[in-house]
């Protein structure tokens, strides 16, 4: 009841601003990481929805990519499949945790010492995988920082540019997507501790 009082408002905003392109892209912008801050997904995707299938709304292009992720990639989706390397994330046939990443990037880096703490356990009890595809364009710098890393990992030292990033419409890092063994989006988790409770209690 709570997700419905929220949209219908989310409505009530955007229609009053239409005719306001800039008031209307700072309001949607502004509420949009309100949502994501609180976790409040559902949310997110109901305004990213209205925005993008309303012709009379016009975003810019850096607004509209970030919400095309919640149409693209919402959870019940197919996710993309991309090339890891000299194989496909469709191969792996298990459950896949999807990081995007960089080792320059300290929440990353602090999220990589959480995934050490869960990844055998979830290995071992629910036959979960890690791919933790890199986004570091500096070759040393991405040996170093990963080069003792237990899980999956790729880079092609593009950054932002790589294919996987813009498949998966990446703008910031750590970025995390829960995917079962066929790539169905079950989840985007905002911490490894939001995956390790979803990994326990729904997996």
């Amino acid at each position: 009841s709570i997700n419905v009082q929220m949209n219908i408002s989310t409505d009530l905003l955007i229609n009053s601003y239409k005719q306001n392109d800039s008031l209307l892209n700072t309001v949607s912008e502004n509420l949009f990481k309100y949502f994501e801050k609180r976790s409040l997904f559902p949310a997110a995707a109901h305004l990213s929805n209205k925005l993008l299938t309303d012709n009379t709304c016009a975003l810019n292009n850096s607004l509209a990519n970030t919400m095309q992720r919640y149409v693209t990639l919402r959870v019940g989706n197919i996710a993309p499949d991309i090339k890891l390397g000299n194989k496909n994330l469709s191969d792996i046939k298990k459950p896949v945790l999807l990081v995007f990443g960089a080792s320059d990037c300290p929440h990353c880096k602090d999220g990589a010492l959480e995934l050490l703490r869960y990844y055998d356990t979830w290995k071992a009890k629910k036959n979960l995988e890690v791919v933790y595809v890199s986004l570091d364009t500096d070759k040393k710098a991405y040996e170093t920082a990963y080069q003792n890393a237990p899980w999956q990992m790729f880079c092609d030292y593009k950054g932002y540019k790589t294919k996987a990033a813009k498949d998966y419409f990446v703008n910031a890092t750590p970025t995390y997507i829960l995917l079962d063994k066929n790539l169905k989006i079950l989840e985007h988790p905002n911490s490894i501790s939001h995956v390790d409770a979803w990994v326990n209690y729904r997996l």
